[in-house]
């Protein structure tokens, strides 16, 4: 089926597309100029030393850094790229995926930008500043899903960090002892009005970053999780 070219999380889906494109043509050029470099047909700039020595220490190349993403090793970041190819591959070959793994994004607050334009379009006098994010945390993974919800969409992929996630109760609670990460089920985003943005239930305001570099660089938006305990306990 063709895609909606003016749907906002598909061109949300293709500035994606042209990213990941760009990191993928950056990678197999490096590595074929390095191959001729060794073997003596090229000059060994000083640009594929560095490469190559990053390489060598199992570290990413610079180069590749400064257009993808940080990561601590290269065991680390090769099956990132795959994982990002592999999303976006299933989604031009089976259309949109019924929840998207957040933490792909290079730009992951523009999908959800993409997500309150979609959802205001919806309704009528609904405008874009008068919309905000709601969020709620699913009692499912994200292979249970049987398909997106009719507004709104599902993400999946979140770590909690210092907490857990209680299926059964549907609450925020300590995390097991020497656990320090604990994943989070799938969660659903949506748009509302802000004058009618009300959480039925106690929550915390929890930050969600992009990585665990608590800066303002990785945060992506805030999450409402529902605790039975007073949210300052979880700051």
């Amino acid at each position: 089926a063709k895609m909606n070219a003016q749907n906002p999380i598909n061109i949300a889906f293709r500035q994606e597309l042209d990213r990941l494109q760009k990191v993928i043509n950056l990678t197999r050029s490096t590595l074929r100029d390095l191959q001729l470099a060794i073997a003596g047909t090229v000059v060994l700039s000083a640009g594929l030393i560095d490469a190559m020595n990053a390489l060598f220490d199992a570290r990413v190349p610079p180069s590749w850094t400064a257009v993808s993403w940080q990561s601590p090793t290269l065991g680390v970041w090769f099956p990132a790229l795959l994982q990002r190819f592999e999303q976006w591959d299933r989604w031009l070959k089976n259309g949109r995926p019924k929840s998207f793994w957040l933490t792909g994004f290079f730009n992951p607050q523009g999908l959800l930008t993409a997500m309150r334009q979609e959802v205001a379009r919806k309704h009528q006098g609904w405008a874009l500043d008068d919309v905000t994010v709601l969020t709620r945390v699913e009692k499912m993974e994200v292979d249970d899903l049987k398909d997106s919800p009719p507004e709104g969409i599902y993400v999946h992929g979140l770590f909690l960090d210092g907490c857990a996630w209680d299926k059964r109760g549907n609450k925020l609670v300590d995390s097991p002892p020497k656990v320090l990460y604990t994943p989070l089920p799938v969660l659903f985003i949506t748009a509302v009005l802000k004058s009618q943005a009300k959480q039925e239930y106690q929550s915390y305001t929890c930050p969600c970053y992009r990585n665990k570099k608590r800066t303002t660089l990785n945060f992506i938006f805030p999450v409402q999780i529902r605790t039975e305990e007073p949210a300052a306990k979880w700051t």
